[in-house]
């Protein structure tokens, strides 16, 4: 019996001593496998486990461990870990094209079958005690997989979590261990919650290499957590509310019950914080998207006011005070849900959170603080981002004046205000933070990139700062030192910008505002002394930068009301505000910023006086007279402005110039003619106001060009304007005075020649038209043609002769603007006369004689002169044509430059004299031609082209036939061929004239005159004795005086 208890003993023991060199052998084995390597090792590319082939030696030793060795899993999940490095290292190398010499086929399969059993293991009933264990090692291992290749070249431009998750889910051993940790993670919230979120609060110490696992996890989960969190957080502060609100109302316990139950919530209130605020600052997409529904809920909630029991609600589970008293809890989570629910923060859903804080208890929600300075205490902590946020909901609750719209009811209208008035010290305090911030200097800082700063520094919302001036005039103070920031920030480009905005935007009848664009100047100026010298020059691009931010279409009208306005205001304030010279007194800086535009005045006047007149040629296009006649008006003052602002009645140390550049200069004077020969269109019979304002704008332009205050090297391109003004007058002849100027010959055609070609049905006379084409002579001219009857009398040509019936308003306009021209040539002092005079004639002589080739002034024999004498046809008839052409060739004759129209006479002349030559045996000329001579000759004698007898033979040619008075005109046209006058010889005598080197007529005359053949008048007047008796004496003075003294003796 003893024998056998003792070989059963033998036994056991054997088999005890068996099973212990098993397992002794299996764990040695286990930790032989271990030793082939560590991290350093695997990250410097060496074989470690992908060295050993053989899949089953690889996991059989694994295996048996953890299941005999339940106290060595921790070693064989390291294990595990090692496998899925070297994995994961030579997956991303073969990503990276890196040349490699390892096989990890036996290594990657190894690993995957021992994930596989892990599933497995914890699937089964028997696994859920290690749940906790597994899923801390799971959650390293993660972390590690992430810090570990983090900066790889195919990790390198990953910067979300959602890319590297996506990154590492690619590879098939980190999925696997995903899923592993999806099961584990289930099975841990059913069996073991607290294990669960402990293992995952402890692996959140790796931060951003953690994250990406949270973002994984609240995908897969899909709220559970948060659920759970949010609503036992909310049950507890709504039996919190109810108990306090309850034993306040019936006034049953002490202060210190009170005490005690505040505190006892705080302990609870605190912890729930914590774990809210750990979720929040993963950014767990699920609670964040839980929050939004619980704000949303919230507010669509009936306000509960203070005293009024608390009742539970389905869509209100989470009241929005519990939820404000959550964020105070922590500034991080602030910003985050500021972030992450941006487009909840309107200023209707702030307005109704604002109300629900207010009808709770405020010692529930917030006891040691005001909310204005609970306000001010998370502002000057909170990041950028979230500051911007906040600052751009404040400034629509305190600047916007719809934005209590829906929420305007009676009851409401205190509330309102008082919303209004608890906001604007909290955003006067994040205004002063702009003014530090933007004040701030380092290499590293950048103002501008400040949310706060770069969200109102351009485009709509700049414009709405400045537009709510004149709304909150008494908050004014503030919007100067935020656009003071905002120009600080930047650069003096964007304070010119501010500025020209200011003067865009300010209405014209609002100068209060328009004083707060001074304040801003005063603020900035000091920091920028050449701000409005910039915004002088860059007046254009900044002012089409500034009409392209609009997001609708501006009305330009009073845009440019407001420029042509708030410019000449603040011109004006600089003549007014002198620096003051009394001890004591404040200085007044304005003539120190830099107001007068300087030396861009002529890039401003282009743009403005431009703008003029396009905009008022769309109002008068449109019939809106009254509107077009406001901004000639508004034009006309600043013009006045610009030039007293260079007056000597401004007590400055320099006198000032009007200085611009020639280029400029011309810009102007074309600028200045469009403008006032538009103006002629307001003079009708219907505007009595039309004549004042043309009268005004050119009185305003002549005294600006042609003042004092202009720069002498400029001035003396002033009378260029007479020329501009005149040209854009002629182009719109047609409109204005109802007249073409410059017509050709070829209207003078009849259908008897070019027109038949043109109508088919002309044809049918086929031969008869064709042969009277051929019989035109190429040399024929077009009275030769008339007179021979080739050429018919046009029936519109003869109406042209006779003129046109006129209205009223075209007879205004063209004596208006004679009169004008000839104010402007006879104001000044004798050179700007003959300046502006000759100017005149330019343009006159450049129009009608335009394309005729008739512009020389040399007189050629008359018979070589006839050959060309349908060129001097087409130029008298221009002249003939148009009365305004008339009437400047009038006003010329009146000057010392008539003689530059010489070719115009000339052509007259021909004219006149080819109609006496054609008719030899006619007693007497026709009326017309008489009309036609009689006029000649006052123009030449008046402008001092003739001596003054010559005059007299008006006299002799009533008396005179055809032929005589064709011999007499022919004299007269050998005066000019002997006389010879040049260009260089009238621009000699205009510079003596200049000069005031001479006082008399063109030179050359008396030689002239010497070799004119007189004897031709004689005979004449002898021919018609007795008639002509009296016109002896006045063409032969000398004789006749003679003869009279010989009577005498």
């Amino acid at each position: 019996m003893d024998s056998d208890v003792q070989n059963g003993d033998l036994d056991k023991k054997a088999m005890m001593t068996q099973r212990y060199a098993d397992t002794a052998a299996i764990f040695e084995e286990f930790f032989k496998s271990t030793a082939h390597g560590d991290l350093t090792a695997i990250y410097r590319n060496r074989p470690c486990y992908s060295s050993i082939l053989s899949v089953e030696k690889l996991t059989r030793c694994a295996i048996d461990a953890f299941v005999y060795f339940p106290s060595a899993r921790p070693a064989i999940y390291h294990y595990t870990g090692m496998m899925i490095h070297e994995c994961v290292h030579h997956w991303f190398n073969k990503k990276e094209n890196v040349a490699q010499t390892i096989d990890t086929t036996s290594a990657q399969e190894a690993t995957s079958q021992l994930l596989n059993y892990y599933i497995r293991f914890f699937t089964e009933a028997n696994g859920k005690g290690g749940l906790e264990e597994i899923l801390q090692w799971a959650c390293e291992l993660c972390a590690e997989l992430s810090s570990k290749n983090a900066g790889r070249p195919a990790m390198a431009q990953v910067q979300q979590n959602g890319e590297v998750l996506a990154i590492l889910k690619s590879n098939e051993l980190i999925d696997k261990l995903l899923s592993l940790m999806n099961m584990v993670v289930t099975t841990a919230l059913n069996e073991n919650p607290d294990g669960c979120m402990r293992a995952l609060f402890e692996s959140s110490r790796h931060g951003q290499h953690f994250s990406w696992i949270w973002l994984h996890i609240a995908t897969f989960l899909q709220g559970t957590i948060m659920t759970h969190l949010l609503e036992s957080g909310a049950e507890q502060f709504k039996t919190y509310a109810t108990e306090i609100n309850n034993r306040k109302a019936v006034q049953s316990s002490g202060p210190a019950v009170l005490n005690i139950i505040q505190t006892e919530y705080e302990h609870k209130f605190r912890a729930i914080s914590e774990v809210f605020n750990f979720l929040m600052a993963r950014r767990n997409p699920e609670l964040q998207e839980a929050v939004s529904q619980l704000i949303v809920d919230s507010l669509d909630s009936k306000v509960e006011k203070s005293g009024e029991k608390i009742e539970k609600s389905s869509t209100n589970r989470l009241g929005f005070a519990f939820f404000f008293k959550l964020v105070t809890c922590s500034l991080k989570t602030l910003q985050i849900l500021v972030n992450s629910n941006c487009h909840l923060i309107t200023p209707f859903n702030v307005v109704r959170a604002i109300r629900h804080v207010q009808a709770a208890d405020k010692s529930l929600i917030l006891p040691a603080l005001s909310y204005t300075d609970f306000m001010k205490q998370i502002l000057g902590d909170v990041d950028p981002t979230t500051h911007g946020m906040i600052f751009e909901l404040f400034i629509e609750l305190v600047y916007r004046t719809d934005v209590f719209d829906g929420e305007d009811l009676p009851e409401f209208e205190e509330s309102n205000q008082q919303i209004k008035r608890d906001c604007y010290p909290v955003l006067d305090f994040m205004i002063n933070q702009l003014v530090r911030i933007a004040h701030s200097s380092g290499g590293f800082k950048c103002p501008t990139m400040h949310p706060a700063i770069q969200m109102y520094s351009s485009g709509d919302r700049l414009q709405f700062l400045i537009d709510s001036v004149s709304a909150n005039i008494v908050k004014s103070g503030s919007i100067v030192r935020h656009l003071h920031a905002i120009s600080i920030a930047h650069d003096a480009t964007k304070a010119a910008e501010i500025s020209l905005r200011f003067l865009m935007t300010t209405r014209f009848d609002d100068t209060d505002s328009l004083y707060v664009f001074m304040s801003f100047l005063s603020a900035t100026v000091p920091f920028y002394p050449d701000l409005m010298n910039h915004m002088w020059k860059e007046f254009s691009g900044l002012k089409l930068v500034i009409e392209s931010s609009y997001a609708e279409q501006p009305d330009n009208v009073k845009i440019h009301l407001n420029l042509l306005h708030n410019i000449r205001q603040i011109l004006e304030w600089e003549l007014i505000e002198e620096p003051t010279e009394k001890v004591g007194d404040p200085k007044k800086p304005y003539a120190f910023w830099n107001l007068y535009p300087g030396q861009n005045v002529g890039s401003l006047l282009n743009s403005l006086m431009g703008d003029t007149n396009r905009i008022c040629w769309e109002m008068m296009e449109s019939s809106k007279w009254e509107e077009a006649m406001n901004i000639y008006r508004f034009s006309d003052k600043l013009l006045e402005a610009l030039r007293l602002a260079c007056s000597p009645i401004k007590m400055l140390t320099n006198e000032r110039k009007i200085v611009m550049n020639i280029s400029e200069m011309y810009k102007v004077m074309s600028q200045f003619a469009i403008m006032l020969k538009t103006t002629l269109f307001l003079i009708t019979q219907e505007n009595l106001n039309g004549l004042v304002v043309f009268e005004e704008l050119r009185s305003q332009i002549v005294a600006f060009l042609f003042g004092p205050h202009m720069l002498p090297e400029l001035s003396q391109f002033s009378p260029i304007f007479v020329n501009f003004f005149v040209t854009v007058c002629m182009m719109d002849s047609k409109k204005l005075f109802d007249e073409r100027i410059g017509e050709s010959m070829g209207n003078l055609l009849d259908e008897t020649g070019l027109q038949k070609l043109v109508d088919n049905v002309q044809l049918e006379d086929g031969p008869s038209v064709l042969e009277g084409l051929r019989s035109l002579k190429m040399r024929d001219n077009a009275l030769d043609m008339l007179h021979t009857g080739q050429l018919k009398r046009r029936r519109g040509n003869e109406m042209n002769a006779r003129g046109v019936e006129e209205n009223e308003d075209v007879i205004q306009r063209l004596h208006t603007v004679l009169d004008a021209v000839r104010t402007m040539c006879a104001s000044g002092d004798n050179a700007i006369q003959i300046a502006c005079s000759q100017q005149l004639a330019e343009v006159l002589v450049q129009s009608v004689c335009q394309d005729s080739l008739m512009m020389d002034m040399r007189f050629d024999e008359w018979d070589a002169e006839a050959e060309y004498i349908h060129r001097h046809v087409e130029v008298a008839q221009r002249i003939n044509q148009s009365q305004f052409c008339d009437g400047i060739l009038r006003i010329l004759a009146d000057t010392r430059v008539f003689a530059l129209c010489l070719p115009i006479m000339k052509s007259k002349l021909a004219v006149i004299i080819n109609e006496t030559e054609k008719f030899p045996d006619h007693k007497t000329i026709s009326e017309v031609t008489r009309r036609k001579l009689h006029n000649w000759f006052y123009l030449a004698s008046k402008g001092g082209l003739i001596p003054p007898r010559f005059s007299y033979i008006c006299d002799l040619e009533k008396y005179s036939t055809c032929h005589e008075t064709y011999l007499m005109l022919l004299e007269v046209w050998k005066f000019f061929l002997f006389r010879n006058t040049t260009r260089d010889t009238i621009d000699i005598y205009h510079k003596s004239l200049r000069d005031n080197a001479i006082d008399e007529g063109l030179p050359h005359e008396k030689e002239a005159m010497e070799r004119v053949n007189m004897a031709v008048f004689r005979i004449i007047i002898q021919n018609h004795l007795p008639h002509t008796v009296a016109v002896f004496p006045k063409l032969f003075p000398v004789e006749f005086e003679f003869l009279r003294l010989s009577v005498v003796d």
